[in-house]
């Protein structure tokens, strides 16, 4: 339970820091246009408290998730920037209790034992990623965005007889707030799914509801 505490901590600890950090510098802002060739380097950490079942079926896996990220402006617009995106993770945290056997009727079923819950740590890459940047000229710049990747922990996840090697997608949406000319605050949330693609006996998937924030910072090479 301390752990589940300290867990759900880091995001809104984050959260709060970034958004001290926007607020005291708005002043300065003239805004990014996200020209083409435009770079971005930066980092976002976020933590899902539950699981919902739109793809995956396992449910009472909190997720944690430290992202560093790469951009760079492939198309750009009168309104909106296309943006390549390449992520590293290196920390990945699920919190999973351990499985046991318990018969039911003429069955024998797998089921999480109360009170075992501890933290599996991974790590992994998203090497395809897209993300559209509506109303680039402007301070507060609402965008939508897709990964895709790998994810490999120290066990089995999301339960016992699947795969330490995952497979993670994620789509969302937030907003990025260039609170300088070449950094900003990002705000979003990501819906993030993990599965084995069947490369095991077991894959039952799991799925997180990503809150987070992140901080980047950009710069477009002179020719």
């Amino acid at each position: 339970m301390k752990e589940m505490r300290a867990l759900a901590r880091k995001p809104a600890a984050i959260i709060l820091c970034l958004l001290l950090l926007a607020a005291a510098s708005f002043a300065a802002s003239d805004g990014r246009s996200l020209d083409r060739g435009t770079n971005e380097l930066g980092f976002w950490a976020g933590y899902s408290p539950n699981n919902p079942t739109l793809i995956g079926i396992t449910t009472d896996r909190p997720f944690f998730e430290l992202n560093f990220q790469y951009a760079r402006v492939l198309v750009a617009r009168d309104n909106w920037a296309l943006k390549y995106m390449v992520e590293m993770v290196p920390v990945a945290v699920i919190s999973q209790p351990r499985q046991v056997n318990v018969v039911q009727g003429n069955l024998v079923v797998q089921v999480d034992a109360a009170g075992t819950k501890r933290a599996i740590y991974g790590g992994g890459a998203s090497p395809i990623g897209l993300q559209v940047n509506f109303r680039r000229h402007r301070m507060f710049q609402p965008y939508i965005n897709g990964t895709a990747g790998v994810l490999y922990f120290a066990e089995q996840v999301p339960v016992s007889g699947s795969s330490q090697f995952n497979f993670g997608v994620g789509w969302g949406a937030g907003v990025q707030i260039w609170h300088r000319e070449n950094q900003s605050v990002s705000i979003g949330y990501k819906f993030h799914h993990i599965s084995n693609a069947n490369s095991a006996d077991r894959n039952p998937g799991a799925d997180s509801n990503l809150l987070y924030a992140g901080y980047s910072w950009s710069w477009k090479l002179r020719r």
